[in-house]
């Protein structure tokens, strides 16, 4: 066996994918059953007994064309009206070869002749110039797929797909084989004149052969037209910066590449689980306009052509088999949009062996000219990220289904752009993005009176962890997560702090957040500021009282479950050393999207932030469950251990969003005396803490032990650790 570097034969660019498929095709059925291919990187390589000296003569000199007849086109040739005189022309030149390597494309423009004749005999010809009534193509289809001989059935799945009541066309064969004027079997016949015809020279093929293989660019080609599977050169003149000046066809291109579509035939794909014509062509979806950089919402985009690449070399048959089952699923079905394409990707929904797709946008452009646009190449890979969106997919997708205003499609694409970086490897970064915008858009879905009444709030089943796949060094997202995971039951789906900041209620949308303040950056403090005090008085109505005595008496305010953050995290947030618009941000995403307690996420490294003695001051009151400390007798100097549950005032939070911070902190050191402790300063100096601020902070829960510790630091006492186990909430 030889390997055969194919230079020329570009992944990257459809019609050099396709010419490599073509060669495999041919070789296999005419010369070399054992011919393999594969792909390194994006170049074609093709193992084969025959070298590359002999398969240039071969193609020149033995390569049999594909029998390739579209007789329901009125330009493909059969016509006869002389409106398509050129490809008339062409068809009757080929016909009338004697050369016996095209006798089986002879038979098949014989039967499609008779095609015709039949079809205008039935009555099912058109007015004037026209070759067909519209009404009757696909009885005229029908005939064809019935009469035309075996080998020639292939280019018919490639470009038409017959359905019950009508018809559709593989995007990758234009409209039912040409592309606006130009019929593609019409082009064939002229590129097969120019390589084997009476008036071609086997040099001159041989040298084109080079070039199309091989890359090689000092050979001229054809000033014609080239078609949509290489838009650097099917501008013309001056349309690519590599354009020959002497001609951008080369005839052996466009005659490997109709060879290769014909790999793309559809039947076995409506066997695949599909119920839909227009997805019943091999790794074909609808477009979406996401993930290059030529993307538009209003182009005119016939859909998206994926393209795969494998590294073992495999027969023509195998890949026949892959091409013909198109198997790209996500969510146990077929992919039908470019986004699920990129889902099925990253969760290995494709075939073994596949190492990465390329994608290609079927779009108008220079006019109304269908273009293969390369719009990239995503890798099969399995992205634990991937797992993460099934979820919030199912609710976009019924987002999609409505009548969107334009500020919310806009936030929608922003969402699915994220999505699709996320399949496409962007990893934590795409995925961050994707927190943030989906937040955005659960909250324009939420002010909608109309959007609201036909999607109900997004609604997280199961746990899933997105602190552990998102960039958890964040401080800002560890703060977002401590406040969106705030509930009173363990469940994931128990009452939260989600009502009280957003609009999606416990039984639906709201009006406005349950704390009347939007959430954003600038608003973040006194959004959270609120929700505490709509807290004290939804504590005060539950429980009038806790605590030992009626002098240490108070409300509780702390949430019984969410994520226990280190306390200079807190520190860090009453002292405006973070971004109050990203930890804003995360959080109405993490709230939207559901934040679960519990996390395989480790702490972030971080810099030690000693929080303000006022925090520590306030910190033991705000909690649950009793805290327990060594308490040093002045006279015995024993220290035994004493047990005390602190609660706030209920006038706490009020009197801190006021700016009272010197009156709670008073009042927080005549409690900790009726409890029995000491203060380690008698009288400590005036607080410099941002009362708003630190209201907003002790929202947020810490475990027991900071709790202690936070209370030694102000009082004369030390932590013990035989103290009660810190079992309440969800440790981290």
């Amino acid at each position: 066996m030889n390997r055969i570097v194919l230079r020329g034969c570009w992944a990257d660019v459809l019609a050099g994918y396709l010419q490599a498929l073509g060669l495999l095709r041919v070789v296999a059925a005419q010369v070399d059953p054992g011919a393999r291919l594969h792909w390194r990187g994006d170049v074609a390589v093709l193992d084969t007994m025959l070298s590359e000296e002999d398969l240039l003569a071969w193609l020149a000199h033995t390569y049999v064309p594909a029998p390739i007849v579209s007789p329901w086109n009125s330009g493909s040739g059969f016509a006869g009206n002389g409106k398509s005189r050129s490809a008339e022309q062409a068809l009757q030149a080929v016909q009338d070869l004697g050369d016996e390597r095209f006798r089986p494309l002879r038979r098949a423009i014989t039967v499609g002749r008779q095609v015709v004749a039949e079809g205008r005999r039935r009555g099912w010809g058109g007015k004037k110039d026209e070759l067909w009534d519209k009404t009757h193509k696909i009885d005229v289809v029908r005939l064809c797929r019935n009469t035309l001989p075996e080998d020639a059935l292939a280019w018919l799945d490639v470009a038409v797909t017959l359905t019950l009541d009508d018809l559709a066309f593989n995007a990758l064969a234009g409209t039912g084989g040409n592309f606006g004027r130009q019929d593609l079997s019409a082009t064939y016949y002229d590129r097969l004149l120019h390589l084997m015809g009476p008036k071609a020279k086997p040099a001159q093929s041989r040298r084109w052969a080079e070039a199309a293989l091989f890359g090689r660019e000092d050979v001229a080609y054809l000033r014609d037209t080239v078609g949509q599977y290489d838009p650097g050169r099917a501008g013309g003149i001056h349309s690519a910066s590599d354009e020959k000046g002497d001609g951008f066809a080369n005839p052996w291109s466009f005659v490997l590449v109709m060879e290769g579509t014909l790999l793309f035939a559809s039947a076995a794909v409506r066997r695949n689980g599909t119920g839909n014509a227009s997805e019943a062509k091999p790794f074909f979806t609808r477009s979406t306009p996401l993930g290059h950089g030529s993307a538009a919402e209003a182009e005119p985009v016939k859909g998206e052509q994926w393209v795969p690449l494998w590294d073992q070399p495999a027969r023509a048959g195998e890949v026949a088999h892959l091409i013909g089952e198109g198997r790209a699923q996500w969510r146990h079905r077929q992919a039908t949009s470019g986004l699920e394409f990129a889902m099925a990707l990253a969760s290995l929904g494709v075939d073994r062996g596949l190492t990465a797709f390329h994608r290609f946008v079927i779009a108008e452009r220079l006019g109304q000219n269908p273009l293969a646009i390369h719009a990239g190449k995503i890798t099969v890979t399995s992205r634990p990220e991937e797992t993460l969106l099934r979820g919030p997919y199912r609710w976009l997708e019924q987002v999609r289904r409505t009548t969107l205003p334009s500020g919310i499609a806009t936030a929608l694409r922003q969402v699915e752009r994220q999505a699709f970086a996320v399949a496409a490897g962007e990893g934590r970064t795409a995925l961050a993005r994707f927190v943030i915008e989906f937040g955005r858009l659960h909250e324009l879905v939420g002010k909608s009176g109309r959007l609201r009444k036909e999607v109900a709030p997004y609604t997280a089943n199961g746990r899933a962890d997105w602190l552990a796949a998102l960039d958890h060094t964040s401080r800002e997202l560890w703060l977002a997560a401590g406040f969106a995971g705030l509930r009173d039951a363990p469940r994931a789906a128990g009452p939260g702090i989600r009502e009280l900041l957003t609009r999606a209620g416990n039984k639906g949308w709201q009006d406005t957040p349950g704390c009347g303040v939007e959430l954003y950056g600038t608003t973040l403090v006194r959004a959270l500021t609120e929700a505490h005090r709509i807290r004290v008085i939804k504590a005060q109505d539950a429980a009038p009282g806790a605590g030992e005595d009626e002098a240490t008496r108070g409300v509780q305010t702390a949430y019984l479950y969410g994520e226990r953050l280190p306390i200079d995290l807190l520190a860090a947030f009453a002292a405006r050393d973070v971004r109050d618009d990203l930890v804003a941000d995360y959080l109405r995403g993490l709230l939207a999207l559901g934040c679960g307690p519990g996390t395989e996420a480790s702490w972030p490294s971080r810099d030690r932030h000693l929080p303000d003695w006022t925090l520590s001051l306030l910190l033991p009151f705000f909690g649950t469950g009793e805290l327990t400390v060594r308490v040093p007798d002045p006279r015995s100097g024993e220290q035994p251990l004493k047990t005390l549950r602190l609660a706030p005032r209920p006038g706490w939070v009020v009197r801190l969003a006021a700016g009272g911070v010197d009156a709670v902190v008073r009042e927080a050191l005549l409690r900790l005396g009726m409890a029995g402790l000491r203060p380690r300063i008698a009288r400590p100096p005036a607080s410099h803490a941002d009362g708003l601020r630190l209201a907003a902070a002790l929202l947020l829960p810490v475990t027991r032990r900071a709790r202690e510790r936070s209370l030694t630091r102000i009082c004369i006492a030390e932590t013990t650790d035989h103290a009660i186990p810190d079992t309440e909430g969800v440790p981290a």
